[in-house]
């Protein structure tokens, strides 16, 4: 039987109060409506998880602007992925932070720019197209870098408007902050591409303008990862030195919390290292830490193993020894609302094993 209770005490991030240590990851779920509008079931779907104790919702990702930033469209989709730059897109996120307020839960909003993998006006750091041709992008001007920096501004803001405790700027997976990072697809020869350095230059001018449009008291998570979606193999940072430099910039630059997304938040980082990814960026910056990555399930991105439920012990431990201060669970709170009263319980072996067939509807 798993000790649950260190994941279960309270915590904090910046300003912001928080019941436990269990987030909600942010999953892509494609429910709003055609005006990328959150919906009243979808409403529901995220209060659910706070009415069974996540102290944490994080959202999936809003999209930052109507142009650049959409993901490429799947045409059997239920829905839309939502935006945050309407005044409908505001309104109709009030309902949803209400519901999970009501709730006794706390809500971030993740802004999302998919970069290189939009659709057909889809940007990047660099002109890219993948080896089968399923994306291309064209490489951002000065003024693309500028324009976006803003639509992320605007869209913190907007968010602090539609009643979110916090934002999470999505700077992994490959996605457009992640991408800059990442020197096979950053290529550029001017001053936010080659060195190290530079190839950092974009996500932490985004960060420091996003904290400076939001205030200083309104909670800023910044999300990094070393896989992108189309390599899950990548390493974008190559040593612990770079993840430490780049963790303690962002904390520099305004992020109150960093959120390290792994496949597997309790595996090394690096080979000959027992450091995990949480860790290392903890021992950079003692800003609160959010890890992720198959807390009680089998299933590791990129592999097909039989979907199991896992006990969340070696996650926990993660808490207990000071690599991280919350964890965020994802596909197992699609299939579990519950997740935290049975985790809480005891009762981990009663989780439902995640499978894919649960994404067809919102529950």
């Amino acid at each position: 039987m798993s000790n649950s209770s260190t994941l279960f005490t309270p915590t904090s991030i910046g300003t912001l109060e928080l019941r436990n240590r269990v987030a909600m990851a942010p999953m892509t779920r494609r429910f709003a409506g055609e005006d990328r509008a959150a919906t009243d079931a979808m409403a529901e779907y995220y209060a659910k998880r706070a009415r069974h104790g996540v102290g944490l919702i994080i959202t999936e990702g809003a999209i930052v602007d109507a142009t650049n930033a959409p993901p490429k469209p799947k045409p059997d989709a239920p829905g839309f992925v939502p935006g945050i730059y309407s005044d409908e897109q505001i309104s109709a996120w009030r309902r949803v932070t209400d519901a999970v307020h009501a709730e006794g839960g706390a809500i971030a909003m993740q802004l999302w720019h998919t970069g290189r993998f939009g659709g057909d006006r889809a940007v990047g750091p660099s002109a890219w197209t993948s080896g089968d041709r399923e994306y291309s992008c064209r490489e951002m001007s000065m003024d693309d870098l500028a324009q976006t920096s803003a639509d992320f501004v605007s869209a913190a803001i907007n968010a602090k408007r539609a009643g979110f405790d916090a934002i999470e700027l999505h700077g992994a997976h490959g996605y457009l902050l992640n991408s800059f990072n990442d020197a096979l697809v950053n290529t550029r020869t001017d001053i936010y591409g080659g060195s190290f350095e530079n190839r950092m230059r974009f996500p932490l001018e985004v960060t420091a303008a996003v904290r400076e449009g939001v205030g200083i008291d309104f909670p800023i998570i910044y999300r990094f990862s070393q896989w992108a979606v189309d390599d899950y193999t990548r390493l974008v940072f190559e040593n612990t030195e770079e993840v430490a430099e780049f963790s303690k910039a962002l904390i520099e630059a305004g992020a109150d919390a960093l959120h390290t997304s792994t496949r597997d938040c309790t595996a090394p980082a690096f080979e000959g290292s027992d450091e995990t990814l949480a860790g290392i960026a903890k021992r950079a910056t003692g800003a609160p830490i959010i890890a992720v990555g198959r807390v009680t399930t089998s299933q590791t991105f990129g592999e097909n193993q039989p979907p199991e439920s896992t006990d969340p012990a070696p996650a926990i431990a993660l808490l207990e020894r000071g690599d991280a201060d919350m964890l965020a669970v994802g596909r197992s709170l699609i299939a579990n609302p519950d997740w935290c009263e049975k985790v809480r319980d005891g009762k981990w072996q009663e989780l439902v094993p995640f499978e894919f067939g649960v994404l067809g509807k919102l529950s």
